[in-house]
């Protein structure tokens, strides 16, 4: 007599989140050097959330995303969704920015670092 294999039960849970946050570049605008990193994240540059209050911090570290979690961004400025490439390190108080040639961002140019977090559980 053959074995009958039941299929288990799995619940699956997807929880998201989009963080916004916002900087407008000081007068004079930020110089990035070619092939070198400059971190324009709030712990250099003034940065708020999407409720207008000044952050120190990004509220996580897609540098170390727990078990389940995902994370995406995208940088646009003024209006210009940015290359992938050109962030290079995302941390909850940095974001490092290196061009292949040198740029500025121009001088009070609005700037949107939008974070996607997903949360996956099973059960």
């Amino acid at each position: 007599m053959a074995s009958l294999i039941l299929p288990r039960s799995i619940s699956v849970a997807v929880d998201y989140s989009i963080l916004n946050y916002f900087m407008t570049a000081p007068v004079g605008g930020i110089a990035l050097a070619a092939n070198t990193a400059t971190d324009i994240g709030p712990a250099e540059e003034s940065w708020l959330d999407d409720t207008g209050t000044a952050v120190t911090q990004f509220a996580v570290n897609v540098s170390t995303p727990p078990p389940g979690t995902e994370y995406a961004y995208q940088l646009i400025v003024d209006g210009q969704v940015q290359e992938e490439g050109l962030v290079t390190t995302v941390t909850d108080t940095a974001l490092s920015l290196t061009s292949a040639t040198a740029a500025t961002i121009p001088s009070e140019a609005r700037v949107v670092f939008t974070i996607f977090q997903v949360v996956t559980t099973y059960s």
